[in-house]
Order: structure tokens, then C-alpha cells, then sequence
């Protein structure tokens, strides 16, 4: 049972990327629906993932002159009102899992996309390679072998009428379209807290800031209208340790959150390699695709 739970969490990996994906240059994190890893001390900070590139300058950073709660609101609002971005991300808990792969994201038409490409259970290498799909108001969740008797279908999800607290959430975030208001976006990013400049790093070569902050997950969760669960030792965290990267055009190029106290600990690093650059997600075929059955979504939510 125990083992089955974990392939769950992997599986949920990809998930809790997608959702953090569609605020990257946000705050999502906090919503990151992992399910059931077991309680233990928290994992190590990740090496990076795959480090940020581009061609802008690295001198004369306007990031590193502003105050830097205004600095990393004002990023963190321009990032995500690029209609694409895509990029690379690592995952990990409390040394049960350790996965890394690529995610992309695009406004209009809604669409989302995450695959885990080498992922670790117990510190063993698993080969499968789960995928999560949306398309507007539709996800499609391939395991890729986490699940058994799944095989090669794909389970076809109604974002529209997720079961449960946490699938309630999600079902907001992801078809309400707030998340394209600049206004929204502006106040979810006030969330974070005591935001630090921690000064100018070389990244890949290029010259970012780095801003270190605090979420606070309820602020971040009233400001985009959703019905967050109330904290609680076990469940939820109250806040999220945030690091940001910013390059010199004002642009996210790394987020990193991490999760010591309240919910599962966890690691979650996005790295950003392009905005603005077509976004090509294909659904799969309808011959592999099959209705998601109520208890396995109840699953895949962590309910």
C-alpha cells in the first residue's frame, strides 16, 4: 500500500507542476497537489535544473535598483502575462522521490503541459515517464506505468467537476481565467513576504537577481479567489519559502519553493528557458484515451 501511494505522489508530480506552471512567474506552489508522501524530515535544497539562458545584457539590471518587494511583484507580473514560456523543473520529497523533466504553459488558448523524464522512487531509477495534458477545460493523465492496469490509456479528466476540497481548487485556478487579469496576477504576487534582494548571481552566464521571499499561502489563495483549506500541521502549509531569479529585461528565469512545515516537505524548482515562443501540446489519440473512473481521480487528487 505503501508503494502504491508513492507512485501516486510521482504521479502527482507532474500534476503539482502543471499547477504551479500556470502561475510561473506567480505563486501556484502552495496548490501543488501531491498525494500522500509519508512525513519525515525535509528533503535538501535540489541542485538547480538545467541553468536559465538568453541574450540579454547582463549589465545595467533594473531589478537590482528598485525596492525589491515592488522588483519582484512587478516580475513575477510580467512573466506571467507572457502568453507562453517552457522550461525544465526538479522535483523532490523527502528522498522518496526525485524527478526531473519539462513543463510548458500557454494563456490563450488555455493549454499546459508537464512530463517527468527521469524520476527516482526510494532511490531507486524508475523508467516510467508520467505526462499530464491540458487542454482548455480537459486533462489527459498518462502514468506511463506508475498506475497498474493502466497500460497505454490515457485517463480523460473534466476539469470542470473535480471531486473534493483540493480538486474544487484546482478546478477554479485552472478554467476561470483569472489568472490571464494582470490585476489578479499583480495581487497574488503582494502575497509574498519579506522579500530579500539577495543579490546579482551568474546563472548559465547570465546576470540575474536573486529575491528570496516568503508566501503566505491563504493571502496568495484570497487574492486569486480561491477557497484555500485551512492550515493545519499535516495538511497545509501557512507559508512557502520562495527563491526568484530575475534577469536584466525584468523576466522570472527560476523559481524555487520549498515546504519545511505543515503538508508533505517538499523541492520544487522551475527553471524558464523561453516566453513568447509557440507552445506545440498534442492530445492523444482517441483510441488511447479512456474516462477517468471516480475513485482513481479521488486518488490522483490526494482525497
Amino acid at each position: 500500500m505503501r508503494h502504491a501511494r508513492l507512485r501516486l505522489a510521482a504521479l502527482g508530480t507532474a500534476s503539482a507542476v502543471v499547477t504551479a506552471a500556470a502561475w510561473v512567474g506567480t505563486t501556484a506552489a502552495w496548490a501543488t497537489p501531491v498525494p500522500d508522501v509519508p512525513s519525515s524530515a525535509p528533503a535538501g535544497s535540489p541542485e538547480p535544473t538545467q541553468s536559465p539562458t538568453g541574450e540579454e545584457s547582463p549589465t545595467a539590471s533594473p531589478t537590482t535598483t528598485a525596492e525589491p518587494a515592488t522588483a519582484l511583484q512587478d516580475a513575477l507580473t510580467k512573466s506571467a502575462e507572457a502568453n507562453t514560456a517552457s522550461g525544465t523543473m526538479h522535483f523532490s520529497s523527502q528522498g522518496k522521490i526525485d524527478a526531473r523533466g519539462t513543463w510548458a504553459r500557454q494563456n490563450k488558448p488555455n493549454l499546459l503541459t508537464a512530463k517527468v523524464n527521469q524520476l527516482t522512487l526510494n532511490g531507486k531509477a524508475n523508467s516510467a515517464q508520467p505526462q499530464i495534458i491540458l487542454n482548455g477545460e480537459t486533462a489527459y493523465v498518462n502514468g506511463d506505468g506508475l498506475i497498474p492496469n493502466q497500460g497505454n490509456t490515457w485517463w480523460q479528466v473534466p476539469l470542470n467537476n473535480l471531486p473534493g476540497e483540493r480538486g474544487k481548487m484546482i478546478s477554479d485556478l485552472l478554467t476561470s481565467g483569472r489568472l490571464q487579469d494582470p490585476a489578479t496576477i499583480k495581487e497574488i504576487a503582494g502575497a509574498h513576504k519579506d522579500v530579500q534582494n539577495e543579490g546579482e548571481e551568474e546563472v548559465g552566464g547570465q546576470t540575474v537577481t536573486h529575491y528570496s521571499s516568503t508566501l503566505d499561502t491563504q493571502e496568495a489563495a484570497d487574492a486569486a479567489g480561491l477557497p484555500a483549506p485551512t492550515p493545519t500541521p499535516t495538511n497545509w502549509p501557512k507559508t512557502l519559502r520562495v527563491d526568484t531569479w530575475v534577469d536584466s529585461s525584468g523576466m522570472v528565469k527560476r523559481q524555487q519553493f520549498r515546504n519545511s512545515e505543515g503538508g508533505q516537505p517538499f523541492n520544487l524548482n522551475l527553471t524558464v528557458k523561453e516566453y513568447d515562443k509557440p507552445v506545440t501540446v498534442q492530445t492523444p489519440p482517441a483510441g488511447q484515451v479512456k474516462q477517468v473512473d471516480p475513485q482513481t481521480l479521488k486518488n490522483l487528487l490526494g482525497e
